[in-house]
This record gives C-alpha cells, structure tokens and sequence, in this order.
C-alpha cells in the first residue's frame, strides 16, 4: 500500500483536502515533501510526524528553516545540521555524540564545521577522522597532524582529498602506500605525481592526469592493461602521435571518440572502425561551423551520424541531413530539435520500423505518427518511448500496454483511459504509477486513502 501512498503523494491533481489528510499518514511523509505546491500548515503536518527523513527532504528543498524543527533525536538534529544557516550549539551537541555514526553522518552532511569541532572530530574514531578530511578542507595544522596519524586510511583519506594542501601531500609521498591516492588527486603538485609513474598501481590514475610531461604518457601508453590505455585514450592532454597510437588498438578507439582534442582526420578513421552510438562526441560538440560541414559531407556515415545529434546546427545543414538516405544518419537526425513535423514523417516513412524508438522521442511527434508507429512496432523499445510521449492518444497507449515496462511506464500518463488506469490500480508493478496520474478520478483517489488509512 505504500506504492499507492506514494503515488498519491506525487499526483499534481491530488485536491487539497486529500492532501491535508495525507500529511497526516506517515507512511507517506517522504514522498509528500518531495511537492514543491506545499501548503505552511501542510509542511507543519509533516514535521509534527517527527521523522528524520521527512524533515530532512523538507529543509533541503528550503521548505522549513533550521529555527522552525523541533529537534527530537540525534537524526533529525542532523538532518537541519545540513542548512547553512544551523545554530552551531548544535553541531557541537552532535560532534560529541557517543554514536559513532551519528558523528561520521555529521563530518559528512555539515556544510561547514567551526575549527573546534573539527578538532574533536579529528581525534575521533578513525572512520570519523576519514569522513571529515574527505569532505572538509582542514586548518593547515590539523591537515598535517592527520597526515600522521597512526591510521592508514586516515592517512589515505588526507593523501586523496583535493583540500589537503600541496606541501602536506609531498611529504605523504615518502609513503609506498599511498602513491594511488596521491596519483589520484588533483592537488598533488605535477612533479610529485611524475615521479610516481613506476608505481603500478598509480598509472591508472596519473593516465588521466592533464599535467604530465608528454614522455611520462608515452611510457604509460608502452603498458598493456586496458584500462590505463582507456584513460589515456580519454585524455586531451595526451600527445597526439601517442592518441595515433592507441587508435591501432581496435578496443580503444571507442575511448578515443570520447577524447576532446582529437584531430578530425583521427576521428574520422575512428569513427569508421569504432561502434559508435547515439551519445554526443565532446570533439563533434566543439567543432567549428565550418568543421561541421565539412565532417558532414563525409563519406563516413559514423561522421554524418555523430554530426546529425549536434542540437545547434545550422539549419540547411538539418534539412541536408534529413535527406541522407542512409538510415544511421537518419536514426541520429530523427530527434533533432529543427527537424519539421512533416520531415519527421518523410524519415518513418524512408526508413521505416528502425526509426520508431527515436522518432517517438521527439516531442514535436504528432500523436498520429505515434498511433502509425504503435500498430506497426512489434518493438518493446517503440512501446515505451510511444508510453513517455505526452501527446500520445489513449487508444494509442493501450497498443503499448502489452509490454510490461511500457505499461509501467503509461499507467500515470494523464491520456490514459480512466477505466485502464483504476485497472493498473491492481497491480503491484504499476499501482503507483496509476495512483500517481492526474486523470485519476477524485473518488477513487478518496478510495485509495480511505483504504491506507
């Protein structure tokens, strides 16, 4: 019954008395501070519920101010200890609390700890002491003090963390142990980290490192472990000769398409051979107009491809991609932001059931186009991308239904008819979702909390 709760709790058209009856239900507490609509007696409701995780939900959104909680036990108090504006009275109550986890919790979700507190918590339990010098950036002294601490994943914790200061983490490079950590921060000065290069378990973490010399990558990129070379075939500050390298890797050129600083005439060249999918390319997404144009009228279609999902292209050369008759470019092209209601038919109708799934996506897709590719789909991928669209018919939806994702996925859509939605009330996979649906009708939305409660 929670999942209906919850649903309940979510539907945008939940009248406002069955909302003033709902704060009152515990059970449903957290899904209901989750409303940005909530009324200052609504919100009073759910704090007088008394649960750490509901009052917690509430002063994140910055519903409620720290002065307006009661503070009734250690996790509601940490739960307002994460507002910036918290009495520091009580972050210093909760920094000397025998709960362990009571004072990691606090190292981790204070937004900010006075120096004395930090302090205490230092010299807390090890778990606690980690906890702080991750997410905090420690007073010069009490970085250095940590840095000798006799914990060594304490004394990792300091090593990793970007806050430590640079002369601290030179002097944590005399410690074997600690080289992964060090290679792994950004705060580890450059020389410091270089010289770590003969580590192994360090080359995985200087490989993604943009401050090395050029011959330190070209001896990383010497070794075999696929994933250093991934994270070389990823990073822009590789030298270029060592990306023409990793391209003869056939398992790396797919990284490579990742990397920003690639040359076009290697991207070409990986793309041609890479399996290339339907993300966006960080060195297609920067390319110059010019470079566009000229990647478009490639004889690669991964290239025309890779173009055709830029969102911000000029609009000729939209209308030149929409008539590339080869059906990947197409695929790429269906969802672009430019292309026309009629373009969108000419695509489906060009290249037929391939393009359901995309073309569905775009929420330009008239809901006739969305019924054509419903009767015709036979594909759970087009179902469910026809379920999320907010101009599919209703009669359309139910063609969907016969897939299960689908028709978790169409149960809270408002088009559906009323009579499938009081239906999918009765399953557990989709009753949350149907309770979640604005065309629910209010008698049954007074059914379902008569029954919860």
């Amino acid at each position: 019954m929670n999942t209906v709760l919850d649903g309940l709790a979510e539907n945008p058209a939940l009248p406002a008395a069955l909302l003033d009856r709902l704060a009152q239900v515990p059970r449903a507490g957290f899904s209901l501070a989750q409303r940005p609509d909530l009324t200052s007696s609504q919100v009073r409701a759910l704090l007088a519920l008394d649960d750490w995780t509901v009052t917690s939900a509430l002063v994140s959104s910055g519903r409620v101010e720290p002065a307006e909680v009661q503070v009734s036990n250690p996790w509601v108090a940490l739960a307002v200890a994460s507002h910036p504006d918290v009495d520091a009275g009580l972050i210093r109550s909760l920094a000397v609390h025998p709960d362990v986890d009571i004072r990691m919790r606090l190292a981790e979700r204070a937004r900010s700890l006075p120096p004395d507190v930090m302090e205490r918590l230092a010299h807390s339990d090890p778990r606690v002491a980690v906890e702080l010098v991750v997410h905090h950036a420690l007073p010069f002294s009490l970085a250095v003090e940590l840095s000798r601490h006799p914990s060594i994943e304490v004394r990792q914790a300091v090593a990793g963390s970007p806050h430590t200061p640079p002369s601290v983490l030179v002097r944590l490079s005399a410690e074997d142990a600690l080289a992964r950590w060090l290679a792994g921060n950004p705060a580890t000065p450059a020389s410091i980290a270089a010289s770590l290069v003969h580590r192994h378990d360090a080359r995985y973490w200087l490989a993604a490192r943009t401050d090395l010399p050029d011959h330190l990558y070209e001896l990383i990129a010497s070794g075999v472990e696929p994933g250093i070379l991934t994270q070389l075939a990823v990073n822009p500050a590789v030298p270029v000769h060592v990306l023409r390298q990793l391209a003869g890797t056939r398992a790396l050129r797919l990284a490579l398409l990742k990397n920003p600083a690639i040359p076009l005439d290697l991207l070409e060249f990986v793309a041609e051979t890479a399996r290339v999918g339907q993300g966006p390319v960080p060195r297609v997404a920067s390319a110059s107009e010019a470079e566009l144009r000229t990647l478009a009228a490639s004889t690669t279609v991964q290239l025309r491809m890779l173009v055709a999902l830029r969102a911000d292209l000029p609009l000729d050369l939209v209308h030149q991609l929409v008539l590339d008759p080869d059906p990947d470019v197409g695929e790429a092209v269906v969802t672009h932001p430019l292309v026309t209601v009629d373009q969108l038919r000419e695509l489906v109708e060009r290249h037929g059931p391939r393009l359901y799934p995309r073309a569905a996506r775009n929420p330009l897709c008239p809901p006739e186009l969305l019924h054509h590719m419903a009767l015709r789909a036979g594909s759970e991928e087009t179902y469910r991308a026809i379920a999320r669209h907010p101009h599919a018919w209703g009669e359309t939806l139910l063609l969907c239904l016969e897939d299960a994702q689908a028709r978790h996925l169409a149960a809270c859509h408002p088009n559906l008819p009323v009579a499938t939605i009081v239906r999918l009330l009765a399953s557990e996979f989709t009753a949350g979702p149907a309770a979640a649906n604005p065309s629910l009708p209010v008698h049954v939305m007074e059914e379902l909390l008569s029954s919860a409660t």
